[in-house]
């Protein structure tokens, strides 16, 4: 008599922590599971984690390791993360110089943040701002005779949404030999 009562109380226990712990799971902030990919791209020599729903878009050039990889929000066409790699053809050129002249490719920015950072990848240039497109975080690495520019645009109202897979994706930034 006394296994059978030591029994039912175990089971009641643990229905009791399924209960609660059903009740824990249902209060959090539903999130929709977003699957990572990883790119290896052979071709301009770097590889990272991106959202694998999202459309890419790749065009390069064979011979000089220059293009750009470009991944958009299947829902979202404004919400866009793009890799631009281009010879640096002004190698003496310093980090300001070299920074002022990635920001001329965004008229009209409206900067709210530029720092030097120190990524996984190396040290690089951030810059953060608003255009008339949206929010606009930027990063630029130079290794070798390349640059590495890293952007990410969306709506001013949509951007905090995706502020974990942005740093997903910057950390994971590696710039292959």
């Amino acid at each position: 008599m006394r296994f059978v009562h030591k029994a039912w109380r175990f089971l009641l226990m643990l229905i009791s922590s399924c209960v609660i712990l059903q009740a824990c799971a249902a209060t959090e902030k539903p999130t929709a599971e977003m699957r990572i990919g990883m790119h290896y791209d052979a071709v301009l020599h770097f590889v990272m984690e991106y959202p694998l729903a999202w459309e890419k878009d790749r065009r390069v050039a064979y011979g000089n390791r220059e293009g750009e990889v470009r991944w958009t929000h299947p829902d979202h066409p404004a919400t866009l993360l793009m890799v631009k790699s281009s010879l640096q053809t002004h190698s003496a050129l310093n980090a300001e110089t070299r920074i002022e002249q990635a920001l001329q490719e965004y008229p009209g920015l409206e900067i709210l943040a530029k720092e030097v950072i120190t990524l996984p990848a190396g040290e690089a240039w951030h810059v953060s701002g608003q255009t008339a497109q949206g929010h606009l975080d930027l990063y630029l690495l130079v290794h070798g005779g390349h640059r590495y520019l890293i952007s990410f645009t969306a709506a001013p109202e949509d951007f905090d949404d995706y502020q974990d897979i942005l740093e997903r994706v910057i950390d994971s930034f590696q710039i292959m030999p």
